[in-house]
């Protein structure tokens, strides 16, 4: 991510200077007391040593988006270190220590939607055979933005409670280990679905569990350095946040206070494997990485049809990752592609079917379970994602206050959806996992999907205190997708718009208004006949009308960093 870095709760890990023993004393006479050189050396290691854990004064500019961080400790370090050469002491630089931090992000969210309430289901304008309209009873869903995101009505939320740990790596080119660990609590940690543990609460009451309860283990790896001549290889080895995309699951370090149309519904949030990182020089970096074929989950596949195991169909399913990093020899202009390939498909995401016609029956279509949830009609087949954004800060506008942002997406899937052996399973089994409508096929219905869409951001910092953030996003997905909640071609726009006040180093607050419109974007549920909506969640198991909008949000977002 490479956002607003006033408040990024993911800090960098420090930079010391690397400095090199000389292996012999300076012959040159000094008539300082032996005891000064001793003072200074303890001030120039205590320094050292407590930088990494306590930060610096500087570490975050309230004028300059680009000011660089730390400059006055390290000019500090770089001053003591002078005098000590002097008296010919040499001091290498110390292992980093183990940091911790934290934030709390809390808002008031709103949309503008009908909302069930006391047990009554809300009405909607729903079509009739005869091409006309009536009014129908449904419990409506915005599939396309983050449960917590969409839920209809306002309430509070508590968005995220962020610990986290590291031992970082030395900057010295030498063999070095240490690890990082993220733990997540509150309403977002439910997007570590199906790994993360759910609070208190039934399908029909908090639907995936969004409560304050949720505890997500959002990373936990080891990494180490290798060595390579005067350059060094970097290794994860673990649960990270997966290698792709321009907006990150810390909501305070992206752009805007909600998770836009890309991160929401075609990307993964995090992977499980390892990763690789190699510096060619300051302005390119290529990673790559082997990891489980399923997104956000520990154990590709998992659960595919109730069996824990990494494979589709009897193949291994894994993801390859890839990733080029630049940028310009200014630091204005930052940009990374990557890929994600699997070459016997993921799961999750979960691909739905679209309507079509298997020995002349018409088949009328089943739901997609979306990017977090797995779903029973994917079948081996290629997988491929990319993705490339790119950040720019105008070096002619005034004291660097601009930001524009862009980000590409596009990806397919061969052979998405509906092995043959769904058929086997009784009706039963197949509405408890949500199939909907019950597969009637033995032979099976397959066929590719792809997607694609555009973004665009735009960022002004008018004084240290107020910045203003724009995004507009376009999604486009073709049959069998697996956009949740839709079963045909689809175009979804978005625009929001972000007002943010940086009211002390720690302190932040964002309020924000935001619109989405498209193709059947919000989905009307209803329970079939003698089925309970506890049996198969809050959407019930039945679509019974969509709308295409326009939809609004607005929200009011506090955020303190520790």
């Amino acid at each position: 991510m490479w956002g607003d870095s006033l408040l990024i709760p993911d800090p960098v890990p420090p930079q010391g200077r690397v400095v090199y023993a000389k292996g012999e004393r300076s012959t040159r006479q000094t008539v300082r007391p032996a005891f000064v050189s001793t003072v200074l050396s303890f001030l120039l290691l205590a320094s050292t040593a407590l930088l990494p854990l306590f930060g610096s004064p500087s570490d975050r500019s309230d004028v300059d988006l680009t000011a660089p961080q730390g400059t006055d400790g390290e000019g500090e370090m770089m001053r003591l270190q002078q005098i000590l050469e002097e008296q010919g002491m040499s001091v290498s630089s110390p292992s980093p220590g183990v940091r911790l931090g934290g934030y709390v992000d809390s808002a008031f969210e709103a949309n503008f939607v009908n909302a069930p309430s006391f047990n009554q289901v809300p009405r909607f304008v729903a079509p009739t055979a005869a091409g006309g309209s009536r009014l129908a009873r449904g419990y409506p869903l915005l599939p396309m933005r983050l449960a917590d995101d969409g839920i209809p009505g306002g309430g509070f939320n508590l968005n995220q409670v962020k610990l986290w740990s590291e031992r970082g790596l030395t900057a010295e080119n030498r063999w070095d280990a240490g690890f990082r660990m993220d733990l997540m609590l509150g309403q977002d940690a439910a997007l570590g679905v199906p790994d993360f543990l759910s609070g208190a609460g039934s399908s029909t009451s908090t639907g995936m569990g969004f409560n304050t309860s949720e505890v997500f283990l959002e990373q936990a790896y080891v990494q180490f350095q290798i060595p390579i001549g005067d350059r060094k290889l970097e290794v994860h080895v673990g649960k990270f946040a997966a290698p792709i995309g321009l907006e990150v699951l810390e909501r305070p370090a992206n752009f805007n206070m909600t998770y836009g149309l890309f991160f929401n519904n075609v990307e993964p949030f995090v992977l499980v494997g390892t990763q690789f990182l190699f510096r060619v020089d300051d302005r390119w970096t290529v990673r790559g990485g082997v990891t489980d074929g399923g997104f956000n989950v520990g154990r590709g596949g998992y659960p595919f049809f109730g069996m824990v195991n990494n494979s589709i169909s009897g193949l291994s399913a894994f993801l390859l990752t890839f990733n080029v990093d630049y940028t310009s020899p200014d630091k204005s202009f930052v940009t990374t592609y990557g890929m994600l390939y699997g070459p016997h498909g993921t799961n999750p995401p979960g691909f739905g079917t679209s309507p079509g016609t298997v020995n002349g029956a018409v088949y009328p279509g089943a739901y997609a379970a979306g990017d977090i949830v797995p779903g029973p009609y994917n079948s081996p087949g290629t997988y491929m994602e990319f993705n490339d954004y790119g950040i720019w800060t105008p070096p002619f506008v005034y004291r660097r206050r601009l930001q524009l942002a862009y980000e590409l997406i596009g990806g397919f899937y061969n052979n998405a959806v509906a092995p043959a052996g769904i058929t086997g399973l009784s009706p039963a089994t197949e509405t408890a996992l949500g199939i909907f409508p019950l597969f009637p096929y033995s032979s099976g219905y397959g066929g590719p999907t792809n997607w694609m869409g555009a973004g665009l951001y735009q960022i002004y910092r008018f004084n240290p205190l107020v910045s203003l953030a724009l995004r507009e996003q376009w999604l486009q997905a073709a049959w069998n997708s697996y956009l949740e909640g839709m079963i045909a071609p689809t175009n979804i726009y978005s625009a929001t718009i972000t007002l943010r006040f940086d009211l002390a180093d720690n302190f932040m607050v964002r309020m924000e208004g935001r619109m989405d419109w498209g193709n059947n974007m919000m989905n009307y549920y209803a329970p079939a006949n003698g089925i309970p909506p506890a049996d198969v969640g809050l959407a019930g198991n039945g679509l019974v009308g969509t709308s295409s909008g326009p939809f609004f949000f607005s929200g009011l977002e506090a955020v303190y960093t520790f």
